[in-house]
Formats: structure tokens, sequence, C-alpha cells
């Protein structure tokens, strides 16, 4: 994420074109849910996170900025607070490479 709510805050985006959870093909959710959690993995181990939040928007009401379907992956430590989202600074592209090479080699 450009703007992170915390270090390596991480959007998992599915190939198949949907708005958001509710328009998703039921058909391609399974194998995009998969994807999400191996993702999900790779951002605790790459962080050492003790947790993950994970976080999806549904329409406007429900928070959606951004209009195509995206889960959040940010991890989390014990007593660190999280950045509220649309709120942080954006991330440096330093920050975007080293974070993504921390996660590809987590793999």
């Amino acid at each position: 994420d450009i703007f992170p709510q915390g270090p390596g805050h991480t959007l998992v985006i599915p190939k198949v074109a949907a708005t958001n959870l509710l328009t998703m093909p039921p058909e391609a959710l399974g194998p995009y849910m998969a994807g999400v959690q191996k993702v999900a993995h790779a951002v605790q181990k790459a962080f050492q996170a003790e947790g993950l939040t994970v976080l999806q928007f549904n329409g406007a009401a429900g928070g959606q900025t951004v209009f195509h379907l995206h889960f959040h992956l940010i991890p989390r430590q014990e007593g660190v607070g999280l950045i509220g989202h649309g709120q942080a600074g954006k991330a440096s592209e330093e920050d975007l490479i080293s974070h993504q090479a921390a996660i590809l080699a987590a793999f």
C-alpha cells in the first residue's frame, strides 16, 4: 500500500475483475482467498509479526475508497497502534522496494 497503516502493509488484488467481495464470482473466490492466505503467511514471516490485521471494505458506506476488490494485510506487534485508514503519509519508493523484497524472500 502506498499509504501504509504500518510497515509491511500489503494489498492482495485478484486477477478477476470485481468491485468488492460481494461481486466476486463464487468460482473465483476460493482460489483468490487461498492466495490471500499464502501472501498473509509470507507477510507475517517477513515482518516477524505477532499478528495480522486483515481488512476488506465493501461499498462507500463500508469504507471502500478504491472500487476494486482487494484485501489489506497489515503486520502487527503487540502494543503498537495502527495508523488510521487513509491517514498515513505516502511510503517512500525505497521502503516499498525493501518491503517487497522481504515478502518475496519469505515465500
